[in-house]
């Protein structure tokens, strides 16, 4: 398991991100993913920046964490933060600059992502699985 320290929910964070995945997965042996993880976890970041900024603009700092977590098979990205909602995947205008985020994670993992609210606090868990070794094949019975 890998997490980054908290870091404050401003314009910066997905580049912190970004490069703590991208160290974190050479470390691991598993730079073959760091590109798939690193728009994953610029994504959900970006995301969590956007729904904390309500909060922050009312003189309040919230904070995002990262955490990687492997077993090996599949690698999970959370993103963590302290901004009240849930998101919502949408499809964006064609001309739209912004809204295209959890599409983006939804393509890359096939998927495998969701949603947790924390318990006791405002907040969620937002996380996203990429696969790392094929899925057996499966056998198919006549």
């Amino acid at each position: 398991m890998s997490a980054t320290p908290p870091f404050a929910a401003i314009e910066t964070a997905p580049g912190l991100a970004r490069g703590h995945v991208r160290a974190a997965l050479a470390g691991w042996g598993l730079g073959s993913f760091a590109d798939d993880a690193a728009i994953i976890a610029s994504e959900l970041t970006a995301n969590a920046v956007n729904a904390s900024a309500p909060v922050l603009a009312a003189g309040h700092m919230l904070v995002i964490r990262v955490c990687l977590v492997s077993d090996g098979d599949v690698l999970t990205i959370e993103c963590w933060d302290q901004a009240p909602g849930l998101p919502v995947l949408r499809q964006a205008d064609g001309f739209a600059e912004t809204g295209r985020g959890l599409a983006i994670i939804d393509a890359i993992t096939g998927g495998c992502w969701g949603c947790q609210p924390t318990i006791g606090q405002d907040g969620k868990c937002v996380y996203a699985e990429i696969p790392l070794r094929s899925a057996p094949a499966r056998r198919i019975l006549a």
